[in-house]
């Protein structure tokens, strides 16, 4: 009976003093914080640069701008996409449209462009379209991006000319 006395006792002194008789438990490790979402990059374009672009395409997503220096002169390639097309628009610093090349559907290659491809390439299959427009010349020409031809892309006037390659290579 004193063994129960005992017993009794020590239960009843360890309620009451709030002694955590338990067995100790291996502490379980907190889960790592969260790492926070990265903060969406600020884009580093001059305001007029970036006031024409949204002027001219108010719905394109943009996604990169980029500062490159060619002939000496600052430009700004703003990588954008627009109902599901790429862009890709060169300015300089006061916001004037260097060049622009704009991905297209095969259905807007004139057919003089195509045909032209189509005889000199025959087993060619052409992948991916674009207009490309240089504001200095006015030139507006089609870059075209070929599979299973000599060459990887050509680029042709509207009416069917040759750009590159030149003939005979």
């Amino acid at each position: 009976m004193t063994k129960t006395f005992i017993t009794t006792l020590a239960a009843l002194f360890v309620l009451a003093t709030g002694i955590d008789a338990r067995v100790p438990q291996a502490a379980k490790p907190t889960p790592p914080a969260a790492k926070p979402a990265p903060a969406a990059k600020k884009l580093s374009w001059p305001a007029p640069v970036e006031a024409a672009f949204k002027k001219a395409y108010p719905n394109a997503t943009v996604k990169a701008v980029s500062k490159e220096v060619e002939g000496g002169q600052t430009i700004f390639e703003v990588e954008s996409i627009d109902a599901g097309l790429r862009r890709d628009i060169n300015y300089s610093a006061d916001g004037a449209v260097v060049l622009y090349e704009e991905e297209l559907k095969e259905s807007d290659v004139p057919a003089a462009v195509m045909a032209a491809i189509k005889k000199r390439y025959p087993k060619a299959t052409a992948t991916t379209f674009e207009r490309l427009f240089v504001t200095k010349d006015k030139s507006a020409n089609y870059e075209i991006v070929l599979k299973g031809a000599s060459v990887k892309d050509v680029v042709l006037m509207p009416d069917g000319t040759w750009v590159t390659p030149k003939l005979g290579k």
